[in-house]
């Protein structure tokens, strides 16, 4: 039963992580995906211990680790992806229609957590 939340913080971390990539792509500063999935994943960790506390943190507290996982693995992936800002192309058809359809998902898969728990 502890996968579901795993799931779901390494779903919701592959969103958030995709979609600030996408913002990012053609600037040099590629890293800052990868930084700002890591602090919302710490801040949940944080705040379930802190302001929940309880079972019902510990919930909150394994979704945080799955947006930290998530973090790590994109500093991996971009240890061996060079940035060429040279070739920085403008954002194709299917990013832009990413940049809508990734935050609607991403609050789908909250409503959810929050329908399930």
């Amino acid at each position: 039963m502890v996968l579901v939340p795993v799931a779901i913080g390494l779903i919701l971390g592959f969103l958030l992580f995709s979609f600030i990539y996408i913002l990012t792509k053609r600037s040099e500063k590629r890293y800052f995906a990868s930084l700002i999935t890591a602090l919302v994943g710490i801040f949940t960790i944080v705040s379930s211990i802190l302001l929940i506390g309880g079972f019902e943190g510990m919930g909150f507290g394994i979704i945080g680790i799955g947006f930290v996982v998530i973090a790590i693995v994109g500093i991996f992936v971009f240890l061996f992806k060079p940035v060429n800002p040279q070739n920085a192309q403008p954002l194709s058809a299917s990013d832009k229609r990413n940049l809508i359809v990734i935050p609607i998902v991403f609050v789908i898969v909250i409503v959810f957590t929050l329908f399930i728990s």
